[in-house]
C-alpha cells in the first residue's frame, strides 16, 4: 500500500484490473477474428487462452491497456474495462442490435489532483497561466473520462441552497463556500494557446517549464481519436442510469469547499447505477468499426496515462488520496 495520509490508493500490482464480458461465443469469436485481422491480438495468446475466446478477447484488453500507458495510468487511477452486449453492467441487453457490442469504462473510485501548489509556481511566469493550466489539463481528461471540479461543487451548491430555500429556518444551513476555495489566479482569462508557446522560452524554472510542455502534450494526446456519439437507441437503454461517476476529483487544497462538495453528493451518486465514463459501440464482424473502437479506446489510454504522469510532477501530489 502507498504511504500518506487518509485513505491512499493502493498499488494493486498483480491484481486484475479489467473484467471482460461477450454476450455469448458466436459474437467473441467474430471480435477475436476481427481482432487478429487487425493485428491488435497476439496470435500467440491463444494458446495462453485454452482455446477460449472470451478469454483471448481479455489477454487482447490488458495488452493494449499495457502498450498504451498502463502502467502510468494505474499510478493514479482505479478504472475497469469491460466489453459486453450491453451499454452498462446493469442496463438491458441491446435486442435490437444483437450483433453490437459495447467497450466500456468506469472508476470503482475517483483519485484526487490539487492544483494549489502548481498555481503558486505557474503564477510566477504570467497571472493568466494557471486558468489556461487548469482548463487544458480538465478539458483532455473530460473528452474520455469524468472529472469533478468546482463547477460541479458550484451546480451541486446551487441544487442545496434550491432544496433549502423553502425550510423555515433556511437561513441556518451552512453550505459550502465554493467560490471562496477558487484561487484569485482561476478568475483570470485563460493565456491563450498560443501566447504559451511564447511564454515557453521565457520560463526558466526547469519544473515550471515540465509542467507547462507536460499540460500541452497531454491535450495533443487527448486530441488523438474522436470520441464516438452515442444514438438515441443507446441512450433509451441507459435512461435508468445516473451520470457518470468522475474518475478524478480536481481541487485547489485539501478538504477545500470543492471537497466538501464532491464528499457530500458521492454518497447518493451510487442510489442509481452510474453509466460508464466511455462507451465505444463495436460490430464485432466488422474490423472498421472493431478499428475504430479500440484506436479510441488506445487515445483515452494514453490521455489518461499522461495525466498520470503530469500529476506524478505537479507540486504537493506526491500523497495521493483517494476521496469518495
Amino acid at each position: 500500500m502507498a504511504q500518506g495520509r487518509g485513505l491512499v490508493l493502493p498499488r494493486l500490482n498483480g491484481v486484475p484490473l479489467v473484467h471482460r464480458l461477450v454476450a455469448d461465443d458466436r459474437l467473441a469469436v467474430l471480435l477475436a477474428r476481427s481482432l487478429v485481422e487487425l493485428n491488435i491480438s497476439a496470435a500467440e495468446d491463444w494458446g495462453r487462452a485454452e482455446h477460449d475466446p472470451s478469454a483471448f478477447i481479455g489477454l487482447t484488453l490488458e495488452r493494449w491497456i499495457e502498450a498504451h500507458g498502463g502502467e502510468a495510468i494505474r499510478r493514479r487511477f482505479i478504472l475497469e474495462a469491460r466489453i459486453s452486449s450491453s451499454p452498462s453492467a446493469w442496463a438491458e441487453e441491446d435486442k435490437d442490435h444483437p450483433q453490437r457490442l459495447f467497450l466500456t469504462v468506469e472508476p470503482s473510485e475517483a483519485g484526487c489532483a490539487v492544483f494549489g501548489p502548481t498555481f503558486e509556481l505557474l503564477e510566477k511566469w504570467h497571472p493568466q497561466l494557471p486558468a489556461r493550466f487548469f482548463h487544458l489539463f480538465v478539458a483532455a481528461l473530460n473528452r474520455w473520462s469524468r472529472i469533478y471540479d468546482y463547477r460541479d461543487a458550484e451546480e451541486r451548491r446551487e441544487n442545496l441552497l434550491d432544496w433549502v430555500a423553502n425550510e423555515p429556518d433556511a437561513d441556518q444551513y451552512e453550505l459550502p463556500d465554493v467560490q471562496g476555495s477558487i484561487p484569485l489566479c482561476m478568475k483570470q482569462p485563460p493565456l491563450r494557446q498560443r501566447e504559451i508557446i511564447r511564454l515557453m522560452d521565457k520560463i526558466s524554472d526547469p519544473l515550471a517549464a515540465k509542467l507547462v510542455e507536460a499540460v500541452l502534450n497531454l491535450n495533443n494526446v487527448s486530441r488523438g481519436a474522436e470520441r464516438p456519439k452515442l444514438g438515441d437507441d443507446v441512450g433509451e437503454l441507459l435512461s435508468d442510469c445516473n451520470p457518470p461517476l468522475p474518475s478524478l476529483l480536481a481541487i485547489f487544497s485539501e478538504s477545500d469547499a470543492i471537497e466538501a462538495c464532491f464528499q457530500e453528493e458521492s454518497e447518493y451518486m451510487m442510489e442509481v447505477t452510474p453509466e460508464p465514463n466511455l462507451i465505444l459501440p463495436l460490430d464485432p464482424s466488422n474490423t472498421a468499426s472493431v478499428g475504430v473502437a479500440f484506436h479510441a479506446f488506445g487515445v483515452a489510454c494514453e490521455t489518461l496515462a499522461a495525466a498520470s504522469r503530469l500529476m506524478d510532477i505537479m507540486p504537493g501530489n506526491d500523497k495521493w488520496v483517494v476521496s469518495g
